[in-house]
């Protein structure tokens, strides 16, 4: 990289391949349809854009952890808790709380299981992750059958499709975690010890940072908020099947990897997380545009990210 690259002013600017890139996309999707950029299908797309970003919080934290971090599990867990949120709450918000508190710690408990494996057992996270997403789809597979979905009930159901002084509570919810990760990496000791782990695992240990507590906190983490977007995906879709969290592993990976965080881990933000978030739903809120179906918007946002994967690979050479 020349001396010049190194010193143009948009490098100066945080996030400015992002923030350029989301502009592109809104100038393309008013050309293509001019209804693109009204009020209603813009907060769609923040609504979209907030649920995958609160998806791809834990996997945000995974990869940063470095050492090929990758949650492979994101999907399963977000399915199997819209199945029981769906079939121990139902249309009543009574048992919800309880719900809540069920299907949260069986999140923390299984990125937890994902994290001994890669910490104690020394498996490679894509195989601990990959293995444990397995798990749990046969586990929903048999929920499914003893307990059959039904409709969210009102506090569930206005959650993902209500409003909060006219903007969606996905939104809103979406605002909130950006905060908290923001502040969570950026200002506590967790924050500094995970990006030293993800930088380099032996100089972390060597300088005295508890690594076995920051990967085990870092999984569980990852199941947990996995746990947290299940429900939201839920009420935002108003229905659980066996199907409805599988898309999210591997868009959560693309939001944060397109968001600028560094698959070797120790770099990156949660901010440009959700700007890949953003990115992502703008693509695809595009694709819909143009009228093309779910098979062909996949594969398209699957090239996409190879795409971005690829100029990755390019800059850190």
């Amino acid at each position: 990289m020349t001396a010049l690259a190194r010193t143009h002013p948009l490098r100066r600017i945080p996030h400015a391949g992002s923030l350029g890139m989301i502009l592109l996309l809104l100038v393309a999707g008013r050309l293509v349809n001019p209804s693109f950029l009204s009020p209603m299908n813009l907060w769609a797309v923040l609504s979209v854009s907030a649920l995958l970003a609160v998806a791809s919080a834990g996997q945000t934290l995974v990869i940063l952890s470095g050492n090929q971090g990758i949650d492979l599990s994101v999907g399963a867990i977000m399915t199997l808790t819209a199945l029981m949120v769906s079939g121990m709450a139902g249309s009543s918000d009574e048992a919800v709380p309880l719900t809540l508190a069920v299907v949260l710690a069986l999140g923390a408990l299984i990125g937890l299981a994902n994290g001994i494996g890669v910490r104690f057992l020394a498996l490679y996270p894509l195989v601990v992750t990959l293995g444990v997403s397995f798990v749990i789809e046969g586990l929903a597979l048999v929920y499914a059958q003893s307990q059959p979905p039904q409709m969210p009930g009102p506090l569930i159901e206005s959650i993902g499709i209500g409003r909060f002084f006219g903007i969606p509570w996905l939104v809103v919810i979406g605002a909130v975690m950006t905060v908290l990760m923001t502040l969570l990496l950026r200002f506590t000791r967790y924050g500094r010890q995970l990006y030293l782990v993800g930088s380099n695992i032996r100089a972390a240990q060597m300088a005295g940072v508890p690594v076995t507590r920051v990967v085990l906190t870092t999984y569980a983490a990852s199941g947990l908020l996995a746990a947290v977007a299940g429900v939201l995906l839920y009420g935002y879709v108003a229905s659980a099947n066996l199907s409805i969290g599988a898309p999210y592993t591997m868009m959560t990976i693309a939001a944060t990897v397109i968001g600028g965080t560094a698959l070797s881990g120790g770099s990156g933000s949660f901010i440009g997380t959700v700007l890949g978030a953003v990115i992502f739903s703008l693509i695809s809120n595009l694709l819909i545009m143009l009228g093309l179906g779910p098979a062909l918007r996949y594969a398209i946002s699957g090239l996409v990210l190879i795409a971005v994967l690829f100029a990755t690979s390019r800059d850190a050479a």
